[in-house]
């Protein structure tokens, strides 16, 4: 593989944060692979005729396959690395281990969290960290990029949710309490042609989404306003244009960056 990893601390962040990109890479087929450090045992269970507790790592790894599938990710790499405990686990251990996939691997781009981690989840934020401190251990490393949710789209997401009478529910936060305001750096791919593939593979992570959750109840128009497009700034590596060298870009005017 030589191109581009994504790499996740739980089974469908690679569609929150990348699946368009994925997606869009797979249509030009340049290779691209997700690694998953934890199956997410600790992620709620939106249907217990799907899964039990005991039950929902292999779950979840199960969907992680379906949902890398329809976006035609190349790779699928996860580790067991314990749900809720990467700020206390050996950091340094697991940024060598990512160091090895990205030499083995020929990495030239890397997509993980930001400083925020979407909504501060520790796990999320505890990652960012791993990543560069994996990049940092090679001597030609990866260009990483961080993915990020504007904080004024997801301000605007929850008033037209509610303005249209549908559930705002996101696994049990509100819109709101994702996104950042830190776009330093920042530029958006226009990905709305894949967005209802990337919409296919986050319902594939069928444990996660409830019969109430928002991104259930979205019509073609909602999905590709809010989820077709990408955002992203580099935080280490070569200074290149990987991405937007790939995929097209899309002015950022009105999207608060």
């Amino acid at each position: 593989m030589s191109g581009l990893l994504v790499v996740t601390a739980h089974p469908d962040d690679e569609v929150l944060i990348a699946g368009g990109t994925l997606a869009a890479l797979d249509e030009i087929d340049v290779e691209a692979g997700v690694v998953c450090l934890t199956r997410g045992e600790l992620g709620p269970i939106a249907d217990p005729a799907i899964t039990a507790r005991a039950t929902l790592p292999q779950a979840r790894l199960a969907e992680l396959r379906a949902a890398c599938a329809e976006l035609g990710v190349d790779f699928v790499k996860c580790y067991r690395r314990q749900d809720g405990n990467l700020r206390f686990s050996d950091q340094r251990g697991i940024a060598r281990q990512l160091a090895r996939q990205f030499t083995r691997r020929e990495v030239e781009a890397v997509i993980t969290f930001g400083e925020d981690g979407l909504y501060y989840h520790p796990d999320h934020v505890a990652l960012a960290e791993i990543v560069n401190r994996a990049a940092a251990h090679l001597e030609h490393p990866p260009t990483v990029f961080r993915s990020i949710w504007p904080r004024s789209v997801m301000g605007a997401f929850a008033l037209e949710l509610r303005r249209r009478g549908l559930s705002d529910d996101l696994w049990g936060l509100r819109p709101e309490d994702f996104g950042t305001e830190d776009t330093d750096g920042a530029f958006a791919l226009d990905l709305r042609p894949f967005a209802q593939r990337k919409m296919r593979a986050l319902l594939a992570h069928r444990s996660q989404i409830g019969a109430r959750h928002a991104l259930r109840e979205l019509d073609r128009e909602l999905v590709e306003r809010f989820f077709g497009f990408e955002w992203f700034a580099r935080v280490s590596g070569p200074d290149c244009d990987w991405l937007r060298e790939r995929l097209p870009a899309s002015p950022a005017e009105g999207w608060g960056l």
